[in-house]
């Protein structure tokens, strides 16, 4: 009866960690391609581009700061190759959103360079 007890309170701080995950699944559920044409449908600014990846950094910096091992019980949960996956998920989440940034700002040069012509 104890070592049941014993086991299902270590299974359930397992979920409660594993749940702490969840904040993060949009980086892998969303499509980067479908969100940037919804960021766009706004006609963003430069700040505005400027607000998403500073977001983007707080979420790698906040994922930088979660312990390599977690220990529940007789446990010890590694979680080093989840941060390393979580921070090329980000990564291409900003290389997307810079990309853009970068047409958008090379159009706008471009005009205006045309409008002094």
């Amino acid at each position: 009866m104890l070592l049941t007890g014993s086991i299902q309170g270590t299974k359930n701080n397992v979920k409660k960690f594993l749940g702490d995950f969840e904040k993060y699944n949009w980086l892998w559920k969303r499509k980067i391609d479908d969100d940037l044409k919804v960021f766009n449908k706004n006609n963003p600014q430069l700040e505005d581009f400027e607000e998403k990846l500073i977001l983007y950094t707080q979420i790698e910096e906040e994922v930088g700061l979660i312990e390599s091992i977690h220990q529940i019980g007789a446990l010890s949960l590694k979680t080093e190759n989840t941060k390393i996956g979580l921070k090329k998920l980000i990564s291409l989440w900003k290389e997307a959103y810079s990309r853009d940034l970068y047409k958008q700002a090379k159009s706008m040069l471009e005009r205006l360079t045309d409008d002094i012509k």
